[in-house]
């Protein structure tokens, strides 16, 4: 898959004119929201204690999803046009209409995905609906919905800054803007973009003070810019740093980050690697995810970091996993979504949202399927996976082998007393192993009997360099990797 083609994948399609900023006041008089009722979990008997799936309206096709202050779930609907809220204490859904005559010409059957919602501190729910060139305001105490409509086009991802500016990237148009709160009743919010070149593509973004990290998926770079204020007022944003520096160093359509140390962490959706890039040092390590039975790219996407930047989510839009990077102890534990949709075996859960009050929960959306769900890492895992080294260097030599051992232990019951044991690499963008040759001495470990297996490496003509090596165990439900660093002299 390209690293673009989930853009043809999920039917996105904007076009780039500019229109006047105006604002529409839908106050849903004669609309009032629809009681779907109680939601039960989708999986209760299929025995998964890692995950929670519930079911939305057929022909939902949910993308963007939030979870507020008040631990409410937010959903977007695709095809519905429709905001869902979850109750969790109630288990009750309801929907709220998004369409209305006056803010879009909608098309029959066309798809306005919301790929971004977030909560601003005086409590209001912000969204937009991408191919359009609205952004929404929802107030969840009166039901009101406002459309704000944007310079170029709606936004993609959208971050609050500690002033409560929202900013946002729009993907589509080269522009990253900001919507600021005015003391004008008329107009009590103004909305601002900067350009930042043609053939971009920004996507994600990330906060540092009076910084703004930018993913650039067109380019393969990340930028750095300083944003720049008039009394308080917004008025420009200039640009300091782009990464990666070396012309010969690209990024596999990075579409998400945070900053923290000194250190640039990224998801490149074009592979299968959650990346690590040190600013000071310029050194980039990949991380591969464990590859699945079909060896598709997994494509990881968002990032939420969590735990005060100790570990963060990230949704694999082809793996089938949600997964959580502990990055103290750099190890990976990717969590199996039960569910698979009637038509194949990809699911795809395009967006997800963190608890803002427990980071040991993420909530996602699977597009495809029309659910959603929940998945919590709190749960001890009934196994785990050491080696007894972290290092390997291999030569250039094809005759020359390498051997190591990886320990299995049981922490709790496992299904069947089986664990499955798996390796990946950084040396092709799917995770694959490329011209290297990795052996277990067994694939499959019945705890029962035995715990330790030995890993036969060979060279068979791999580039020189500096990889990653992940060796993973699975019981089908979850997966955990370690990773070693790999010397190729």
């Amino acid at each position: 898959m390209s690293s673009i083609k989930w853009l043809i994948l999920v039917g996105v399609i904007a076009s780039v004119t500019i229109l006047a900023f105006t604002v529409y006041d839908l106050s849903r008089s004669n609309e009032k929201n629809t009681d779907i009722g109680l939601s039960q979990s989708d999986n209760e008997n299929q025995n998964n204690p890692y995950v929670k799936e519930h079911s939305l309206p057929v022909g939902t096709w949910p993308n963007g999803i939030l979870v507020d202050k008040n631990g409410i779930i937010w959903i977007a609907g695709s095809k519905t046009d429709s905001l869902f809220r979850f109750d969790t204490n109630q288990g009750k859904i309801s929907s709220y209409p998004i369409r209305d005559e006056n803010s879009q010409n909608y098309a029959t059957n066309d798809s306005f995905m919301v790929w971004t919602i977030l909560q601003n501190n005086d409590g209001f729910i912000w969204f937009s609906q991408l191919g359009t060139k609205s952004i929404w305001k929802f107030d969840p105490n009166t039901d009101k919905f406002t459309a704000f409509h944007s310079v170029s086009a709606a936004p993609f991802q959208m971050k609050s800054d500690k002033d409560g500016n929202i900013w946002f990237t729009t993907l589509t148009s080269d522009t990253v803007g900001v919507v600021q709160k005015t003391q004008d009743k008329t107009e009590p919010y103004v909305i601002t973009e900067f350009n930042i070149g043609n053939d971009t593509q920004p996507a994600g973004l990330f906060l540092e003070n009076n910084n703004l990290w930018i993913t650039e998926i067109a380019k393969q770079k990340i930028a750095k810019y300083h944003i720049i204020s008039d009394n308080g007022v917004i008025t420009n944003i200039e640009k300091m740093l782009e990464i990666p520096t070396d012309e010969n160093v690209s990024l596999g359509a990075p579409t998400d980050l945070f900053v923290l140390n000194d250190t640039i962490w990224l998801t490149e959706h074009g592979t299968s690697f959650i990346t690590e890039y040190q600013i000071g040092s310029k050194n980039l390590t990949r991380f591969p995810t464990s590859q699945n039975a079909y060896h598709v790219t997994t494509l990881p996407f968002w990032i939420r970091e969590v735990n005060g930047g100790k570990g963060m989510w990230i949704n694999e839009h082809e793996g089938n996993k949600i997964a959580f990077f502990d990055m103290v102890n750099k190890t990976l534990t990717e969590y199996e979504i039960p569910s698979r949709p009637v038509d194949g075996y990809l699911v795809y859960p395009l967006n997800i949202a963190a608890d803002p009050s427990d980071g040991n929960k993420l909530w996602f959306s699977e597009w495809n399927t029309d659910k959603f769900g929940m998945v919590s890492n709190t749960i001890p895992l009934p196994f785990d996976i050491h080696s007894e080294v972290n290092k390997i260097i291999l030569s250039n030599d094809p005759y020359k082998q390498q051997t190591l051992n990886i320990e299995i232990s049981k922490n709790n019951p496992v299904k069947n007393n089986l664990v499955f044991l798996n390796a990946s690499s950084s040396i092709q963008s799917n995770a694959g192993l490329g011209n290297m040759s990795v052996k277990f001495s067994d694939d499959v470990v019945d705890l029962t009997k035995m715990h330790t297996v030995q890993l036969l490496l060979q060279n068979n003509l791999v580039p020189p360099g500096n990889y990653t090596l992940g060796i993973s165990a699975s019981d089908g439900m979850v997966t955990k990797t370690i990773f070693l660093d790999l010397q190729i002299r």
